[in-house]
C-alpha cells in the first residue's frame, strides 16, 4: 500500500468524532434548511476568487444545514464518507443507481501515484429515499481515473493515458474481463484537465472534455502519429460500434461540464474564461491559453453569457425532468466551485445559438470546503452534485483526505420512487420511453436501443415502426427529435428518408437530418479531406444548395455549416456561396466565424476562387479573413518570421495603451506563444504576455515620454496572472526601480485584477524613458495579463 493510500485509512480514526455525527444523519436520511428565498445574500461567504481556506470539516448533517435551500426544497446525501471517498466523477446506470469514481491516485494537479488503487462503487437506493442503502465494488484495481458513463454491456473509463471498456454483459456487476483499451495518447500534465465529464450524445457517440493545460495525441492502440489527433482543449467524441474518435470542437479552458439540451444543442461550461459556451460541430472557441492548433483561426467563437461569475464551475445538466416546478425545466445547473454554490442559467435563442441569461444563484452551499463540480439529473427527477470536498479548492494538495459527498436536491412531498430496470424491458417498451417527461428515461432507454442493435437483438420492425410512429404524428418538436435520434442510433433511416426530411416544417429535424446525411464521413473540421473518396450524393448535395440559398432558418445554416466541414473541398463551394449570401447572419454569434472554418482550409490551393467567392458574399469579415489568409502564403502552418511577428505582437500590445502610451509602444522578448488577445479574461479584456526564459523578462517598453511640469501625473496598471502561478512586474523610468511586485492570487483583489499606481511626478518636465518587466518568478506559468496602461495626469 502507498504512502498516500496509508495516508487516508489513518485519517478515518482522525475523523472519528465526525463519522458518528454522519451515522446518526444516515439513519435519519434527510436535512432541510429553514426556509429561505432565492434572493441575493443567501451565499454569506465572501465572494472572492481562492485557492485554500481553514475551513472547518464539516458533517454532511452540519455541511446540509449551512446551505441556503430555496424555499419548496430539500437536500439529502445520497451517500458521504466513509462510505465513498475522493469521489472524482458519476453516472448512473438503466437500474437508477450511481456508479462513482473514486481517484485514490489523485496527489496534487501535477502529481498522482500508478498504483491500481482507484475504484468504482455502485451505489444502489432501493427505497427511492434520495440516500443509498446498497453498495457493491466494481472494481478497485484502477489507476488514476477521470470520467466514467455506463451503456453497452460495460462501463466506459478515461484513465489516462487510455480511455478503456470494462466489460459486464451478463450484469453482475463482476467485470468480465480487464479493461479493452479503445484509444490511447490521453495526456496528464494537469490531472484537472485531461478526459472527462463523458455523456451520450443524442446521436450515440460518447461525448467528453478536455482541459488546455493538458496535451493528448489520441488514437487507436498502434496507431502512428499520423493517425492520431492532437487536442489540448475541447470537446471530443468517441463512437461506440464505428470505434471512431474524433474533436468535435476547439478551445475553451479546463471545462468540466458539457450538455445537451432538448433539442440536442450542446454547451459548456468553463473556468477562468466566461462560463458558458454553445458548442457545435467543428466549432472553435474562446481559449484559455497556448494559440489555436490551426493558426488561421482569426476569429474563434465568444461566450453566450450576459452575467458573470467567479471563476470556475463544474458540471452541466439541463433540467429535462418532471419533477421540479415547471419554470425550471430547460434551465442549466452548474456548480460554481469559487462561489461554493450550485447556479442555473437560462438560456435565450437568438439567431443560430443563444443567450445566456443568469436563472437563479439557486443552493449557496455557505462551506468554503464544499468543491462541487460534477451534476447529474436522476430518474425520479433530483439533482444530484458530486461535492469532492475539501479546502483546497483547486486541487494543489488533499487537506481532507477520504472525504466527499453526493448530494440530490429534490422538491419537498414528492413521494419516494424506485426506478425500474429499463434494461429489462422489452424494445417496444425502451421506445415508449422516448415520450417520456424525464429525459433520463429518454437518453437511457435510447442508448439500450442503440447496444441492441449493434449486438444483434433488437426487433427492428416494431421498433423501427414505433419510432417513425412518434416522428410522424407527434407534434412537440422535441419528442419528434427523440424519435429521429433513436431512428438513427438504431439504423433505422435511409438515405431516401431523411432527404425527404430536409423539407420537413420543424427547422431542428431539418438540422439534424443534414448532420446525419454528412456525419458518415471520414472527413471532419480538424482534418480535412481526410477521406476523399467519399463524397455526397448528387441530388443531396443540389438540395443543400438550395438550402443553403433559400432555408429561413438560422439553425439550419449553422448545421449545414458545419456539415460543410465534413465534405470534400470540391462540394463546399456551391453550398458556401449560398451561405455567405445572407447578410442577417453578419452579427450573428456563431455563423460568419463557422463559414471561415469552412472555407479557410481552401483558400492557399484557391486563391481565385475564395476571393471571387467572399467578394460576391455578404459578410465583409470574410472578405478580411481571406486577404489576411492569402498575405500567409500556402505553408500551412507557416510561421511568421520575426519582423511580421513584431509588428503583430506590437499591434495587439497597443490595444491595452490609451493615449499617448498607445503610440510607439513595443513589446519584446517574448516566449511560451507569443501576445495572445483575449477578448475576455475573468470578465474583462486582456493580453497575455510570458517571459523569454527564467533570466530574460518579456518588456513593454515606451520612449521619451513628456511628463508635464506642475502636475502630479501616475501611471497606471491593471494586470492579473495566470490561474496556476505568477509573475514578478517591474517598472523601470530611465532606468530607476518605481514599482516591484508579484501578482499572484495573494496580491489581486477579489475580482482577481490587481491597479497599479506608479507616481512619476519626481520626472515632471523631462521625458522618460519606460520599460514594463514581465519577470519568471518561480518558472511556473509565468504568464501576464495586461488589461490596462495609461499616463493620468491630475
Amino acid at each position: 500500500m502507498t504512502n498516500r493510500a496509508m495516508h487516508r485509512f489513518a485519517n478515518a480514526n482522525k475523523n472519528a468524532a465526525s463519522l458518528i455525527w454522519m451515522t446518526a444523519f444516515i439513519v435519519y436520511g434527510l436535512v432541510t434548511s429553514p426556509h429561505v428565498t432565492a434572493d441575493d445574500g443567501r451565499n454569506h461567504l465572501p465572494k472572492k476568487q481562492h485557492k485554500d481556506s481553514e475551513a472547518p470539516f464539516l458533517t454532511p448533517a452540519e455541511a446540509v444545514s449551512k446551505m441556503a435551500i430555496p424555499d419548496g426544497f430539500e437536500v439529502s446525501v445520497f451517500a458521504a464518507e466513509p462510505d465513498i471517498a475522493e469521489p472524482i466523477a458519476f453516472c448512473f446506470d438503466d437500474r437508477g443507481r450511481v456508479w462513482v469514481v473514486e481517484n485514490f491516485n489523485y496527489q496534487t494537479r501535477k502529481k498522482h501515484t500508478d498504483d491500481p488503487v482507484s475504484r468504482i462503487q455502485i451505489l444502489e437506493d432501493t427505497d427511492g429515499d434520495g440516500v443509498f442503502d446498497k453498495k457493491k465494488t466494481f472494481t478497485d484495481k484502477l489507476t488514476f481515473t477521470s470520467g466514467i458513463a455506463c451503456g453497452f454491456g460495460g462501463v466506459f473509463v478515461g484513465s489516462p493515458p487510455n480511455l478503456s471498456f470494462i466489460p459486464d454483459e451478463d450484469g453482475d456487476d463482476v467485470p468480465d474481463g480487464p479493461p479493452q483499451v479503445l484509444l490511447d495518447g490521453w495526456g496528464i500534465q494537469d490531472r484537472h484537465e485531461t478526459l472527462n465529464s463523458f455523456i451520450w450524445g443524442p446521436d450515440g457517440w460518447l461525448y467528453g472534455c478536455h482541459g488546455v493545460f493538458t496535451h493528448s495525441n489520441v488514437g487507436k492502440p498502434g496507431d502512428t502519429d499520423a493517425q492520431r489527433q492532437f487536442i489540448d482543449a475541447g470537446i471530443w467524441r468517441y463512437h461506440p460500434t464505428r470505434k471512431t474518435f474524433e474533436i468535435f470542437a476547439r478551445g475553451l479552458s479546463n471545462s468540466w461540464g458539457f450538455d445537451f439540451n432538448d433539442y440536442g444543442q450542446g454547451c459548456a461550461t468553463c473556468c477562468v474564461i466566461p462560463h458558458l459556451f454553445h458548442v457545435v460541430q467543428g466549432g472553435t472557441y474562446h481559449k484559455q491559453a497556448r494559440p489555436h492548433v490551426n493558426p488561421y483561426i482569426y476569429d474563434d467563437i465568444k461566450t453566450i453569457r450576459d452575467h458573470t461569475h467567479l471563476s470556475a464551475h463544474g458540471g452541466a445538466r439541463f433540467y429535462l425532468a418532471d419533477t421540479f416546478p415547471a419554470e425550471y425545466r430547460d434551465r442549466l445547473f452548474m456548480c460554481n466551485i469559487h462561489e461554493h454554490a450550485v447556479l442555473t442559467d437560462v438560456l435565450e435563442p437568438k439567431g443560430s445559438s443563444f443567450i445566456g441569461h443568469h436563472g437563479d444563484d439557486f443552493l449557496p452551499t455557505n462551506d468554503l470546503a464544499w468543491v462541487g463540480f460534477s451534476v447529474e439529473i436522476g430518474p425520479e427527477g433530483g439533482v444530484y452534485i458530486l461535492d469532492w470536498h475539501d479546502q483546497n479548492i483547486c486541487g494543489n494538495e488533499v487537506k481532507f483526505p477520504n472525504s466527499g459527498r453526493v448530494y440530490r436536491i429534490m422538491p419537498t412531498g414528492v413521494k419516494d420512487k424506485v426506478t425500474p430496470d429499463l434494461s429489462a424491458m422489452s424494445d417496444a417498451e425502451l421506445v415508449e420511453c422516448q415520450l417520456h417527461s424525464n429525459d433520463w428515461y429518454v437518453r437511457h432507454a435510447r442508448t439500450l436501443l442503440q447496444h441492441r442493435q449493434a449486438s444483434g437483438t433488437l426487433n427492428r420492425k416494431v421498433v423501427h415502426q414505433k419510432l417513425n410512429d412518434i416522428l410522424s404524428t407527434t407534434s412537440q418538436p422535441p419528442k419528434r427529435l427523440r424519435a429521429l435520434w433513436a431512428l438513427h442510433v438504431t439504423d433505422g433511416l435511409t438515405k431516401s428518408q431523411l432527404y425527404e426530411l430536409l423539407d420537413d416544417a420543424d427547422e431542428h429535424v431539418r438540422a439534424w437530418s443534414i448532420q446525419f446525411l454528412c456525419d458518415v464521413s471520414k472527413t471532419n473540421a480538424f482534418q480535412p479531406e481526410q477521406d476523399t473518396k467519399w463524397v455526397l450524393e448528387t441530388g443531396v448535395l443540389e438540395k443543400l444548395v438550395v438550402m443553403a440559398k433559400d432555408d429561413p432558418s438560422q439553425v439550419v445554416r449553422l448545421y449545414l455549416a458545419s456539415a460543410v466541414q465534413r465534405l470534400p473541398f470540391a462540394q463546399r463551394w456551391p453550398i458556401l456561396q449560398g451561405l455567405i449570401s445572407h447578410v442577417e447572419d453578419v452579427g450573428d454569434n456563431n455563423l460568419p466565424r463557422m463559414y471561415w472554418f469552412a472555407l479557410e482550409p481552401m483558400v492557399p490551393g484557391a486563391q481565385r476562387e475564395s476571393l471571387e467567392l467572399v467578394m460576391a458574399g455578404k459578410i465583409p469579415r470574410l472578405q478580411e479573413f481571406v486577404a489576411r489568409r492569402l498575405t500567409t502564403g500556402d505553408g500551412g502552418n507557416k510561421k511568421l518570421n520575426q519582423v511580421q511577428k513584431a509588428e503583430a505582437w506590437n499591434g495587439l500590445i497597443k490595444k491595452i495603451a490609451k493615449g499617448e502610451m498607445a503610440t510607439s509602444l513595443r513589446v519584446s522578448d517574448v516566449g511560451e506563444g507569443g501576445v495572445v488577445k483575449h477578448a475576455v479574461f475573468r470578465n474583462e479584456s486582456a493580453v497575455q504576455t510570458h517571459p523569454l526564459d527564467r533570466k530574460t523578462p518579456c518588456i513593454l517598453s515606451k520612449n521619451q515620454v513628456m511628463i508635464p511640469e506642475g502636475k502630479k501625473t501616475s501611471l497606471k496598471l491593471r494586470v492579473s496572472h495566470h490561474p496556476h502561478g505568477d509573475w514578478q512586474l517591474r517598472v523601470l523610468a530611465n532606468g530607476k526601480v518605481m514599482a516591484d511586485n508579484v501578482i499572484g492570487p495573494d496580491s489581486v483583489e477579489s475580482d482577481e485584477w490587481l491597479d497599479v499606481s506608479i507616481d512619476l511626478t519626481e520626472f515632471a518636465g523631462r521625458r522618460v524613458s519606460l520599460v514594463l518587466e514581465n519577470r519568471a518568478n518561480d518558472w511556473r506559468n509565468e504568464w501576464a495579463y495586461w488589461n490596462s496602461l495609461e499616463l493620468v495626469t491630475e
